[in-house]
């Protein structure tokens, strides 16, 4: 299942959300904390720390680029 990491307040985050809901598709939602230094856990699986981020489902890490991420849904997913 794919892993989208992201903040409500984020407007790159919720370019990837809609699209992501446009499509239908489910995916796990981690809420980071606001504070860059407390995102551990994004640290630990993409090695940065900026959002949004998705983890696809064979592993592979689209770190803070909403544009590529939205690129790689519609490849995937589109119609």
């Amino acid at each position: 299942m794919l892993k989208l990491y992201q903040a409500e307040w984020c407007p790159y985050c919720a370019r990837v959300r809609s699209r992501m809901t446009d499509l239908g598709i489910t995916y796990i939602n981690v809420n980071v904390p606001r504070m860059k230094s407390e995102r551990k856990e994004l640290m630990e699986v993409s090695g940065q720390t900026g959002i949004p981020t998705l983890v696809t489902e064979d592993g592979k890490v689209i770190a803070d680029d909403d544009d590529a991420i939205i690129a790689y849904l519609q490849e995937h997913y589109g119609k």
